[in-house]
């Protein structure tokens, strides 16, 4: 373990260090190994909730940026197509039928003119967000001039659990312009 002197006039073997110092380089004691875990412990049980809430907090701005990204790129591809697309919600996630309005399964960019045809663009989501459109509607039309046909809308992204403070909100007005906010609400 140590490394050891071999004496060229002795057969005697001796250690490099004196004995009183090899007794501090054996490592840490248990008392201070328990301590360290203890300290490392209290840490990681205080920082677990906001580690959650910042987790949450991630997936909701994530869907709420997801949701506008792709009504923008459908209103770029209606405007370049001149053709009248659609914005639509998928039912595949929950085995419970959705309400309307009820955006949760996630949506998809379809052309209403073909319904044979793959849809332009998919994002699925899991269902652990609540995402809404209000008023309720199922599908949101866009014009071959690249404008939603429906103005005044509202989409809510929050966790479907209910004590979550999270929430993010797409505020559509009637010229079709888009504005986030960090509440339910719009006003």
């Amino acid at each position: 373990m140590y490394p050891l002197f071999f004496s060229p006039f002795s057969k005697q073997v001796k250690p490099l260090l004196p004995l009183s110092s090899r007794t501090h380089m054996l490592g840490y004691s248990l008392a201070e190994l328990c301590v360290v875990a203890a300290l490392i412990g209290i840490a990681a049980t205080l920082a677990a909730p906001a580690i959650g809430q910042w987790q949450w907090r991630a997936r909701v701005e994530n869907a709420a940026q997801a949701w506008a990204a792709d009504l923008q790129t459908a209103r770029l591809q209606a405007m370049r197509t001149g053709q009248a697309l659609q914005l639509q919600r998928l039912n595949n996630c929950d085995r419970t039928p959705l309400a309307n309005g009820d955006w949760r399964c996630g949506w998809e960019l379809v052309n209403p003119a073909s319904a044979k045809q793959a849809p332009l663009l998919n994002n699925a989501l899991s269902g652990e967000l609540s995402v809404t459109l209000a008023p309720a509607q199922n599908q949101l039309p866009i014009n071959a001039q690249g404008e939603p046909v429906a103005g005044g809308l509202r989409l809510v992204v929050r966790p479907l659990k209910a004590n979550s403070s999270v929430v993010r909100s797409i505020c559509i007005n009637t010229a079709g312009r888009l504005r986030m906010v960090n509440a339910a609400s719009c006003s």
